[in-house]
């Protein structure tokens, strides 16, 4: 286990989990945080012994609530700094989607603002019963700007916009009911759902889900006729793999296939 003193980096059995170690303040985020997780999902991206990541936050009782409005709205920074440095909470959304291993979101407690962005991120996300998601930003006189975005790509219009206009908590219920994570699971069986799926997704080819994960969200704003152009195109690349070979000849030999990620 490596650490910063706000982001914990560890890999065990494939599986890299990257801690938002701030469990004082909810896990809020501040530049450090944002930094610290970019910098982890480098390292799991280029580590050829992980196989998917795990996001979390540290403590039990929030994912992460957004940013830190005590650092974010700091008198002594420029309104430019300011400014720019949103910026980097975008760059974080990106970097988490454009990461070739699959990324899973463990949700357990507070899930709100910014939290909710980085949620929306993953490529998958599984949260505890007592798990609350909600975009309180109109309530501090703010929108959540960046987090739209991603909202209006998972849930519908109507549901996207009440979360944003109102501010309410939604349980992890309804947030699964709306698309906004995969699975609510009971708090005796979060840590061992998240371990299974964190560990069901680190056992397939890392070559043919980095491509796939890519041309997925790569086709999102496309036209269809350019989708599927270009999914052929992809679909031609996957076929020239060795990995592909490898798990038909392991699927006939009816043997667990061993995957070269190439």
């Amino acid at each position: 286990m490596e650490s910063s003193e706000q982001v914990i980096y560890r890999v065990d059995q494939r599986v890299a989990t990257i801690i938002i170690n701030r469990p004082q303040s909810r896990n809020a985020l501040n530049t450090e945080v944002i930094s610290g997780i970019r910098a982890s999902l480098e390292r799991a991206a280029a580590d050829e012994d992980v196989g998917s990541v795990v996001l979390k936050g540290a403590g039990g009782r929030a994912f992460c609530v957004g940013a830190d409005l005590g650092s974010s709205f700091s008198a002594n920074a420029s309104f430019l700094d300011v400014h720019e440095s949103r910026g980097e909470f975008a760059a974080l959304l990106l970097k988490i989607q454009q990461c070739p291993k699959p990324v899973l979101a463990a949700v357990e407690g507070y899930c709100l603002a910014g939290g909710v962005g980085l949620c929306l991120a993953c490529d998958m996300a599984i949260a505890s019963e007592d798990s609350q998601f909600g975009l309180p930003e109109i309530q501090r006189g703010l929108w959540p700007y960046m987090v739209t975005a991603l909202l209006i790509r998972n849930v519908g219009t109507k549901k996207a916009l009440e979360l944003c206009m109102t501010g309410e908590r939604i349980s992890a219920q309804e947030a699964q009911r709306i698309g906004m994570i995969n699975h609510c699971v009971a708090k005796e069986e979060f840590e061992q759902r998240v371990e299974e799926t964190a560990s069901r997704l680190a056992s397939f080819s890392p070559a043919v889900m980095a491509l796939g994960k890519r041309s997925f969200y790569r086709i999102a704003d496309m036209e269809l006729v350019s989708a599927l152009e270009f999914l052929k195109s992809q679909l031609t690349i996957n076929t020239q793999l060795e990995d592909l070979a490898e798990g038909i000849r392991a699927f006939l030999e009816k043997r667990p296939p061993q995957w070269r990620g190439r």
